[in-house]
C-alpha cells in the first residue's frame, strides 16, 4: 500500500486524496462517493480499511478488465472490495498486519492538528464548556492505550475526545432543551435501515448530535481533523 496523504487529515480527506493517487490523476469524487465515504465513518470502518480495500479493488480490476478499457472511475465502483475488507479485518485475518507505510506520520499529524484545535476551543469557550475541552485533551492524551493501527487508534481518541465535549454540553442545557435532543436527532437519522447495524445507527445518532453541537457554537474533532 503506497503512502497515505500526511497532509490530508480528515477522514474524507484522506480517502479521496488516496483514492486520486491511486488513479493517478486528479478527478472529483462524485457526490454518491462523498456519502459512501462518510457511511464508512460512520460506521467506524478505519482508514487504513478503506484505503487497503480501494488499492486491491483497482489491482483485481486490473486483472480482470480487457486492454484498453479504463479503470474504475469512482470510489463506489470499488465499495465491495472494501467490504470485503472490513469483513476480513473483523474476522481476524488482517487485524495484526502491520501500518502501511506512511500511516504512523499521517496519524501523528491528524493528532496533533486535533490537540491544536481542542487547545484554542478551550481558550475561546466558557468556563461550563471549558472543563470539556479540558477533558478532552485528556482523551487525547491516551491515545496510544486504544487498540489497533496508528490511524485507528486515533480515530478511537477522537471518538472518546468528542463525548467529553458533548457531554459537558449536554450538562449546560436546560432540561427541557436537553430532553428534545433526542427526539429531534432520531427525526434527523430516520428509522434504521433494513440491513444497518445498531452499531451504524448509534453512530449516525452520534453525528447529527455533534452536527447540533456545531451549530451552537461547539467544536468537536471528528469531521474537523
Amino acid at each position: 500500500m503506497s503512502d497515505l496523504p500526511q497532509g490530508a487529515l480528515g477522514y474524507h480527506a484522506v480517502v479521496t486524496e488516496y483514492f486520486l493517487g491511486l488513479r493517478g490523476n486528479g478527478l472529483l469524487v462524485s457526490p454518491l462517493d462523498e456519502e459512501l465515504i462518510a457511511r464508512w465513518e460512520r460506521r467506524g470502518v478505519p482508514l487504513a480499511v478503506v484505503c487497503r480495500g480501494l488499492r486491491r479493488g483497482l489491482e483485481d480490476a486490473a486483472e480482470r478488465r480487457a486492454p484498453g478499457a479504463s479503470p474504475p472511475r469512482s470510489i463506489r465502483a470499488l465499495r465491495f472490495a472494501v467490504e470485503d475488507e472490513w469483513r476480513a479485518y473483523q474476522g481476524g485475518r488482517v487485524g495484526d498486519a502491520p501500518a502501511p507505510p506512511g500511516e504512523a506520520e499521517a496519524a501523528e499529524a491528524r493528532l496533533r492538528a486535533a490537540r491544536e484545535l481542542v487547545a484554542g476551543a478551550g481558550r475561546d469557550a466558557d468556563e461550563a464548556q471549558r472543563e470539556g475541552y479540558r477533558a478532552a485533551w485528556r482523551a487525547l492524551a491516551t491515545a496510544d492505550a486504544h487498540e489497533g493501527s496508528p490511524l485507528e487508534r486515533v480515530e478511537a481518541a477522537l471518538a472518546a475526545a468528542d463525548a467529553r465535549i458533548l457531554h459537558a454540553w449536554l450538562a449546560t442545557l436546560p432540561r427541557a432543551e436537553r430532553a428534545a435532543l433526542g427526539p429531534r436527532i432520531r427525526l434527523l437519522a430516520g428509522p434504521r435501515s433494513r440491513g444497518a447495524s445498531r452499531r451504524a445507527h448509534r453512530d449516525a445518532l452520534r453525528a447529527h448530535l455533534s452536527d447540533l453541537a456545531r451549530r451552537a457554537g461547539l467544536t468537536c474533532l471528528r469531521g474537523s481533523v
